[in-house]
């Protein structure tokens, strides 16, 4: 009776399917008896579903949805997904390739970090920047989380520089070869062969040396576009010479340099702390013998060796950093304590002329007993005008946030030292990194004190280090030992 029962319902489902019209149900016939006690994705396949029914088809499936609707949901998904999801077919392959998608999922892995990744207006990034940034980013921290996986670790070669910079995407690496040297050297870090190319030579018989350089990189992704000021300046000697290049990327994929201007300044003082934002070079100044020191704020667009535009104010404190922050603000930094400083207005003056300015007080000042100045990480500055960067005391990492609407500093402490600890470390705006003698430790600055994470290694042999550099974009560390050794750990 069963079976009769079974074999009437097929004939009248197979006649009810005829009589409409829907013959791709035929198919299934036999088994929608069955159907009635067993799980539905057990009895058919889903193919069979997506290819008799129309679930997934293109009249009623996901596809059919807007581009829009698409891209709100592949911007949900984890960007390892998202490239899974590219896989699939064309239509969903071009929605994963979407700004909106890209932007989201950059904005989530800058969300891992306290300062956020920087990265171009996002209103002029476009949808392969953002992807290329964000899978980059996703790299090197996985590199950094990976607690077994060591750094490569490469022979650069020899340096003699007394100072060194690593343009940020870590490919560059400037340096002046000696006191001596007139020459600024690039080194290309990326080819097999390092080795130095020159730069920048002098233009005349006057600039005989460089004594230091800075950098202001206004702009390195995805074109370098970055100012260098050479200064050249000895003690007792009342000349001093300054001098701006902008240094590009070429189309032969090296770096080339420009010179923009350069004047002379006439001095009877010592300036060690400089720097360089923009249009504007400045010096924290003092007098051989007893006398004020003072701060000179070179607009160097307008200045010349006749007639200097800029300001001078003098100071109490005795600096050991300048920084300059935007909305004509100086930050300066002792052992002590935080201090922000409002630049007068520039104006031109005659070139000879003595340094005259008024006596200026702090604005705010933040206390940080045990404050190493000299280690600091670059600015982050917001669309606000919100200055963050990170400085080193002898007890903690701190992070200090300077608000553009003339509020007072304010500090954050991450990492903390034991008073044993006596490492030597250099910042970015994301990590840490720490070495002593043959122990390497990098630190990763999330959002999250509690959340910090960081990798450990050692290196094979125990040389006392000169300095070392530190690249947020790249994972790439360079160290110079004591016999002049320059060494390259890759993270990635």
């Amino acid at each position: 009776m069963f079976k009769n029962l079974k074999k009437q319902f097929t004939c009248f489902v197979r006649w009810f399917l005829r009589w409409f019209g829907l013959p791709e149900l035929l198919l299934l016939s036999k088994k929608l008896f069955s159907m009635l006690s067993r799980p539905l994705r057990l009895v058919i396949p889903l193919h069979k579903i997506s290819s008799c029914i129309g679930l997934f088809s293109s009249s009623c499936g996901i596809i059919t949805l807007p581009q829009e609707v698409l891209e709100m949901i592949l911007a949900e998904l984890d960007w390892k997904d998202v490239l899974n999801v590219r896989a699939t077919c064309k239509l969903l392959c071009t929605a994963s390739r979407s700004r909106s998608v890209w932007r989201v999922q950059h904005q989530r892995v800058s969300d891992t970090y306290d300062t956020p990744l920087n990265v171009k207006d996002s209103g002029t990034a476009t949808s392969a920047e953002l992807e290329h940034d964000t899978l980059h980013w996703a790299r090197v921290q996985h590199a950094r989380a990976h607690k077994t996986k060591q750094p490569t670790r490469r022979l650069m070669g020899r340096c003699h520089g007394l100072k060194a910079h690593l343009i940020e995407g870590g490919r560059w690496l400037l340096t002046n070869p000696n006191c001596w040297d007139p020459c600024l050297s690039v080194y290309d870090l990326d080819t097999k062969n390092i080795q130095h190319r020159i730069l920048i030579r002098p233009q005349d018989k006057r600039e005989k040396r460089i004594e230091t350089f800075l950098v202001d990189e206004g702009n390195t992704k995805p074109e370098i576009e970055v100012v260098i000021a050479l200064v050249r300046e000895r003690p007792h000697e009342h000349l001093a010479r300054l001098s701006f290049w902008k240094a590009t990327k070429s189309p032969e994929d090296t770096l080339v340099a420009r010179h923009i201007t350069s004047f002379n300044t006439y001095a009877h003082d010592i300036s060690l702390v400089k720097d360089l934002r923009g249009d504007y070079f400045a010096r924290f100044a003092w007098q051989y013998t007893k006398g004020p020191q003072w701060i000179d704020v070179y607009n160097w667009r307008r200045s010349c060796s006749l007639i200097h535009h800029k300001a001078t104010f003098i100071v109490k404190e005795r600096l050991c950093t300048i920084r300059m922050l935007p909305g004509q603000r100086i930050i300066g930094l002792d052992e002590h304590s935080v201090m922000i400083y409002d630049v007068p207005p520039c104006r031109s003056v005659p070139s000879k002329c003595p340094p005259a300015g008024l006596p200026i007080a702090p604005l705010h000042t933040l206390a940080l007993p045990g404050l190493i100045p000299d280690i600091y990480s670059p600015f982050y500055i917001n669309h606000l005008g919100t200055a963050h960067f990170y400085v080193v005391s002898t007890k903690a990492i701190v992070k200090l946030t300077i608000p553009h609407d003339g509020r007072p500093p304010t500090g954050r402490s991450y990492v903390h030292f034991s008073p044993s600890d006596s490492y030597d470390c250099t910042l970015s705006l994301h990590r840490a990194y720490f070495w002593k003698l043959s122990t390497r430790k990098v630190f990763s600055l999330h959002r999250e004190a509690e959340e910090q994470s960081f990798k450990a290694w050692e290196v094979p042999d125990e040389y006392l280090y000169d300095w070392a550099l530190l690249d947020d974009y790249s994972g790439r560390i360079v160290e110079r030992t004591e016999n002049d050794n320059v060494f390259i750990f890759d993270c990635r």
